[in-house]
């Protein structure tokens, strides 16, 4: 059995993620990624991830590099969490 290589560094990153109350579901913020550009978000605590698409610049907070919508969020940690860790994979 093969395992696939990790992806090019040039496609992943790690950081903070937090919410948008007000996003879409499905949809996300980053300060750089082109917009369209669909993201795969894992939760390094707990391996949880889900998918969403750059439509929004931000997040603006030192140490954020996610803005998730509420529905995308719950979906990788509880709402009362705030803030996780993560990598995005693109």
């Amino acid at each position: 059995m093969t395992t696939k290589p990790p992806p090019p560094a040039a496609s992943r990153q790690e950081g903070e993620a937090s919410y948008f109350a007000d996003a879409p579901a499905g949809t996300c913020a980053h300060r750089t990624l082109a917009m369209g550009t669909e993201v795969k978000v894992t939760n390094l605590t707990n391996g949880r991830s889900t998918t969403c698409r750059i439509t929004t610049r931000g997040p603006y907070v030192e140490g954020r590099i996610l803005d998730l919508s509420t529905a995308g969020f719950t979906e990788i940690a509880s709402v009362s969490a705030g803030v996780v860790r993560v990598r995005l994979e693109w």
